[in-house]
C-alpha cells in the first residue's frame, strides 16, 4: 500500500481542485437522494384517496416533521393532479442538477487524472534521461517501454478509484443509509449485516489479484522484449532463417502472460458476483421482514416500504462499486511499484556538490592508476591504467577484441566511473566538472550508429535549432554525405526512419561523422568511425577526419590499422592493461607482439 499512497500524494498540487470535485460529489449526492426520496409523495399521490389523508397525518420527530413539509407543499393547496405536476417537477429538477454536478465532476475527475498521469510520465523520463548507461545496461527496452506505456496506463485505474470511488462512493452509502434509517431504523441494521461479509470477500480475493497483478506485468515485460527484440534484430533473423524459433520464443512468453491473466481476471472478476449474491439474499430477506410487519399493521406504510426498497437497491450500487476498490488499487499495486523504481532509482553519474563549469580544454587528460569493473561480479575491465593526452595529440587505441578500448574511453566523458582512480582534464578531477560542460568537450562517433526517426538535418544538428542550413552542409560535405544527401526524395529534410533504417550502413555513419564535425568540440572520439564504409567513401573521410583533427585532440579506436598509422601515439591494450605506447614504426620494430600480429594479419 506504500506505492499506493505515494501516488496520492502526487495529487497535493491539485488539492484545491480537488476540494471543488468532494464539494460536486456533495451536491450530486443530496439530488441523487433528493430523487429517490421523491419516489414516496409520488406513490403517495397516485395510490391515496385525496390530498386531506397525507396532510393529517401527525408529523412527530425530526424526519417526519421535514416529509410533513414535504407532503404539505406538495398537497396542500390543489387537487392530486396538481400535486403530481409538483412532484413530476421536482423529479425533473432533481435529476437535471444530478447530472449537471455529476457532469461537472467527472471533467474535473479527467482533467485532474490526465494531469497526474502526464506529470509521472513527465517524472519517470526525466529521471530516465538523467540515469547512467548502466541502468541501461542491465535491463531490458522493451520492459522499460513496457512501464512507461501499460504500467502507467494501469495506475490510471488507481487515479480514477481515489478520486470517484474513494470519495464518491462512501458520501452516497451515507446519504442512502441516512434516508434508509430515517424510514425504518430495524430494517436498516439487517441491510447492515452484509458490510462485514463483503469484506471477508474483498480482503480474501484482494490478496490474490495482487499476486497475480504482479506477475502478469512480469510476464508483459518478458514478451514486449521479444517484440522490441525482433523488430531491432529482423534483418538478423530472416538471414539465419530463425523466424521459427522466435515464432516459438514468441509463443511461450505470450502463453505466459495469458495464463497469468486469465488467472487474475478470475479472482477480479469473481468479486462482484460474490458481493451481488449476498447484497440480493439480504435483500430478499427484507422484503420478506418488512412485508410481514405491514401485514401484521405496523407502523411503516407501503410507500415507505418501496421507497425503502428503492434506497437499498440504488445502496447496492456505490456498495459494490466501494467493494472493488481494494482489488483495483491492489491490481495496480505492481505497477506502481515498477514506476516508482524507475522514480527512486540514484543517478550513478551526476554532478558534485562544486562542480564547476569548463568552457575550454588546455593542456591535457590524465588516467592515473585507473581501475574498472562494470558490476562486482564481472571480470575486471580496465587494471592500472595511467595514460596522459597533450592538448593537440592525434592518440590511436588498438588491441584485440574485449581489451577494454570503448570502456576506456567511455570513462572521459564519464558514461561510467572508475571504481579506482581518477581522470583529470587540465588537472581537474572531471568528478568535478558538470556533466553538461564535461561533455560538451568531446564529439563522438560511436561504433553503433544511433539515429532517430527524423529528417536529416534535425539528425545532423541534434536539438540546436539555430543552426543554419549552411554549416549542417558544410559538415555534410566534410563527411562526404552531401552527395547522397541531395540525392534524397526531401533532402536535408528526408525522414530517415526508426534507427535510420532507409540509410545504408555507410550512409548512416556518415550522417554520425557530420553530427560529430557539427558539435565542432575541442576533443574528438571516434570509435571504429570508418568502420561502415566502402574502400573509396573511406578514403574521402579519412581525408577529411585528418583535417579536421588538425590543432584537436583526437582519440581514435581503430581496427583497420592503416588508418591510424599516422597517429601521434599508438596505444596497445591486452586484457584491461596498456601493453605498449609508440608510434607505429616503433611498434613494428619493437618488442611488443601484439600489435606486429594484427598488422601482419591485415597486410600480411
Amino acid at each position: 500500500m506504500k506505492e499506493y499512497f505515494r501516488l496520492v500524494r502526487l495529487l497535493k498540487p491539485y488539492r484545491h481542485l480537488l476540494v471543488l470535485s468532494f464539494f460536486l460529489i456533495l451536491l450530486f449526492s443530496v439530488c441523487n437522494a433528493a430523487s429517490i426520496y421523491l419516489s414516496i409523495p409520488l406513490l403517495k399521490t397516485l395510490f391515496t384517496s385525496s390530498a386531506s389523508d397525507v396532510t393529517s397525518i401527525p408529523a412527530t420527530g425530526l424526519f417526519n416533521e421535514l416529509r410533513h413539509s414535504v407532503d404539505t407543499y406538495i398537497f396542500v393547496g390543489g387537487d392530486k393532479y396538481s400535486a403530481l405536476v409538483k412532484v413530476c417537477v421536482l423529479l425533473l429538477a432533481a435529476y437535471f442538477l444530478k447530472n449537471v454536478f455529476a457532469f461537472l465532476q467527472s471533467i474535473l475527475t479527467q482533467y485532474v487524472e490526465k494531469s497526474l498521469i502526464n506529470d509521472i510520465r513527465r517524472r519517470m523520463f526525466h529521471k530516465f534521461n538523467s540515469l547512467s548507461l548502466r541502468y541501461f545496461n542491465e535491463r531490458r527496452s522493451g520492459d522499460i517501454v513496457s512501464r512507461f506505456i501499460t504500467d502507467v496506463n494501469a495506475i490510471q485505474n488507481t487515479v480514477y478509484v481515489t478520486f470517484t470511488d474513494i470519495i464518491k462512493q462512501p458520501v452516497l452509502i451515507i446519504t442512502f443509509l441516512t434516508l434508509a434509517f430515517l424510514i425504518s431504523w430495524k430494517l436498516t441494521l439487517i441491510a447492515i449485516i452484509s458490510v462485514p461479509l463483503s469484506m471477508l470477500v474483498i480482503f480474501y480475493l484482494g490478496k490474490k489479484i495482487k499476486k497475480y497483478s504482479i506477475r502478469v506485468q512480469e510476464k508483459l515485460g518478458e514478451f514486449t522484449s521479444v517484440i522490441s527484440e525482433n523488430i531491432y534484430g529482423g534483418k538478423i533473423i530472416r538471414a539465419f532463417s530463425m523466424e521459427d524459433f522466435e515464432n516459438k520464443r514468441f509463443d511461450i512468453k505470450l502463453k505466459d502472460y495469458f495464463r497469468s491473466l486469465i488467472k487474475s481476471a478470475i479472482y477480479v472478476n469473481m468479486n462482484r458476483p460474490i458481493t451481488e449474491i449476498v447484497s440480493v439474499a439480504l435483500g430478499v430477506f427484507i422484503i420478506w421482514y418488512a412485508g410481514r410487519e405491514i401485514f401484521a399493521g405496523g407502523t411503516l406504510a407501503p410507500e415507505e416500504f418501496i421507497g425503502f426498497l428503492l434506497i437499498i437497491f440504488q445502496l447496492m450500487v456505490p456498495v459494490k462499486d466501494l467493494s472493488t476498490v481494494s482489488n483495483r488499487i491492489q491490481e495496480s499495486y505492481a505497477s506502481a511499484k515498477r514506476i516508482f523504481e524507475i522514480i527512486d532509482a540514484k543517478p550513478e553519474i551526476y554532478d558534485s556538490e562544486n562542480a564547476i563549469d569548463k568552457k575550454e580544454f588546455e593542456n591535457s587528460i590524465e588516467l592515473r592508476d585507473v581501475y574498472f569493473r562494470y558490476n562486482s561480479e564481472d571480470r575486471v575491465i580496465l587494471e592500472d591504467i595511467n595514460l596522459k593526452i597533450k592538448k593537440h595529440e592525434n592518440i590511436a587505441i588498438v588491441g584485440l577484441s574485449g581489451a577494454g578500448k570503448s570502456t576506456l574511453v567511455d570513462l572521459l566523458p564519464r558514461f561510467y566511473d572508475p571504481q579506482i582512480g581518477e581522470i583529470l582534464i587540465d588537472g581537474v578531477n572531471t568528478k568535478d566538472i558538470s556533466l553538461k560542460s564535461l561533455r560538451n568537450l568531446f564529439g563522438i562517433v560511436t561504433q553503433e550508429i544511433i539515429l532517430f526517426n527524423d529528417s536529416i538535418r534535425n539528425n545532423i544538428s541534434f536539438g540546436r535549432d539555430d543552426i543554419p542550413i549552411s554549416q549542417i552542409v558544410m559538415a555534410a560535405k566534410n563527411a562526404n554525405a552531401h552527395d547522397f544527401i541531395e540525392l534524397t526524395e526531401d533532402g536535408y529534410d528526408t525522414i530517415i526512419g526508426d534507427r535510420g533504417i532507409r540509410l545504408s550502413g555507410g550512409q548512416k555513419q556518415r550522417i554520425a561523422i557530420a553530427r560529430a564535425l557539427l558539435k565542432n568540440a575541442p576533443i574528438m572520439i571516434l570509435d571504429e568511425a570508418t568502420s561502415s564504409l566502402d574502400t573509396e567513401s573511406e578514403s574521402l573521410i579519412q581525408e577529411a577526419i585528418e583535417k579536421l583533427l588538425q590543432n584537436r585532440t583526437s582519440i581514435i579506436i581503430a581496427h583497420r590499422l592503416s588508418t591510424i598509422r599516422n597517429a601521434d601515439r599508438i596505444i596497445v591494450i591486452n586484457d584491461g592493461r596498456i601493453t605498449a605506447s609508440g608510434t607505429h614504426d616503433e611498434l613494428m620494430h619493437g618488442s611488443e607482439s601484439i600489435y606486429k600480429r594484427l598488422y601482419e594479419m591485415q597486410f600480411g
